[in-house]
């Protein structure tokens, strides 16, 4: 597996595998006919949009492998004074899920964090009905806060739980 960081002709492939990705780990959260119909340009919307513009905190990395991008993640560095830096996005291709590229791209977030925006921690966002991904962030020493709303890209309200990490080097190796 390679890491390696994104660039806008990689748009349309990070869409497609997020596309994939929610396809999956949210088909009992959001909205079926969204997933299937609307999410596709939506997720090619927003990923042109942040390269077109591209934010300075912004850090996007790839993990490649023979069939290309098998995962990959997005950081906002120094997001908030208090949580820190943002893990916007982590996702790994469906098929290869449970085998550690997970936990190898929150590390290098982590490693990016510790690097960029020293002293600061790491958080991220999961809906809290994503009973697998907060098991996965409790496993790895994340600190679960109790839900709160937010509106989803399919229109609906869905409760989220923030993990929050306050020093990110407990995610490296």
């Amino acid at each position: 597996m390679h890491l390696r960081p994104a660039t806008a002709a990689d748009a349309p492939a990070i869409a497609a595998l997020h596309t994939a990705s929610w396809r999956v780990a949210y088909a009992h959260i959001l909205s079926a006919d969204w997933l299937a119909n609307d999410l596709p340009a939506d997720r090619l919307r927003v990923w042109s949009a942040r390269f077109a513009a591209l934010d300075p905190a912004m850090r996007v990395l790839l993990a490649e492998d023979a069939d290309g991008i098998a995962g990959f993640v997005c950081l906002f560095l120094a997001a908030d004074p208090h949580w820190g830096s943002h893990v916007d996005n982590l996702h790994v291709r469906p098929g290869l899920k449970g085998q550690g590229l997970g936990r190898q791209l929150l590390a290098a977030a982590a490693g990016i964090a510790l690097a960029e925006a020293p002293g600061l921690g790491l958080d991220l966002h999961v809906y809290a009905a994503n009973v697998a991904a907060r098991g996965f962030y409790r496993r790895l020493g994340g600190l679960e806060s109790l839900a709160e709303k937010e509106a989803a890209p399919d229109g609906s309200t869905q409760a989220y739980q923030r993990i929050w990490w306050p020093d990110p080097k407990a995610l490296t190796p």
